[in-house]
């Protein structure tokens, strides 16, 4: 990721599927669960997303990159929310936090990743934010990390799973000798041997 994408999502001024804003918080108590709870729906998207904390909302509802505190700026150790996160998903979300400061402003920047062969499922509940068993997705309607609220998400995830699959026993088949894509023969060539085999027949 280039300084000027990271730049690009700090200034960007609205929430979008794939780019959820937090204002400055703490890594501590219900904040956890509900950043994993985004990390789970972001990566139930195809390409993932990213969540960028240091923003504040305006009247407008667009956003305002204003920066963290540094004690919240500080809270957020990599390794910790990694921890959290991961005793909470299966299969394991991939993610990174990115810790960068811009004209002066401490950013915190989550960048989660597609799921790799199968969904994202929550397997330990907390309070009324995250339950087990549970799928969480950004809603197609607004940018919002619920459970699956709709048909149309469930098969947008089956979908992205699915091409997953297909792709993973293509190259088990290769890998394997046992299936090669064939070359395509340029247009020249296949008329040069469609003319040899006319000449043949006549």
């Amino acid at each position: 990721m280039s300084e000027s994408e990271i730049e690009t999502l700090i200034k960007y001024p609205n929430e979008e599927r794939y780019l959820e804003f937090k204002r400055s918080i703490r890594w501590d108590g219900d904040i956890r669960a509900k950043i994993a709870k985004s990390i789970m729906a972001l990566a139930n998207l195809r390409d993932g997303g990213w969540i960028v904390i240091g923003k504040e909302e305006q009247t407008d509802n667009s956003f305002k990159s204003v920066g963290m505190t540094p004690q919240d700026y500080d809270s957020f150790d990599s390794d910790n929310v990694k921890a959290y996160v991961y005793e909470r998903t299966q299969p394991p979300v991939s993610f990174e936090v990115i810790k960068k400061e811009y004209e002066d402003r401490k950013f915190i920047l989550i960048k989660v990743k597609e799921f790799d062969d199968t969904p994202i499922i929550c397997k330990k509940s907390y309070d009324d934010i995250l339950h087990a068993g549970n799928i969480y997705v950004r809603s197609m309607s607004k940018p919002e990390s619920v459970a699956v609220p709709s048909d149309a998400e469930m098969r947008e995830i089956i979908e992205i799973a699915i091409d997953k699959g297909v792709t993973k026993f293509v190259h088990r088949l290769q890998r394997t000798g046992i299936w090669a894509p064939k070359e395509q023969a340029p247009v020249g060539d296949d008329e040069e041997e469609y003319k040899k085999q006319r000449a043949d027949l006549s």
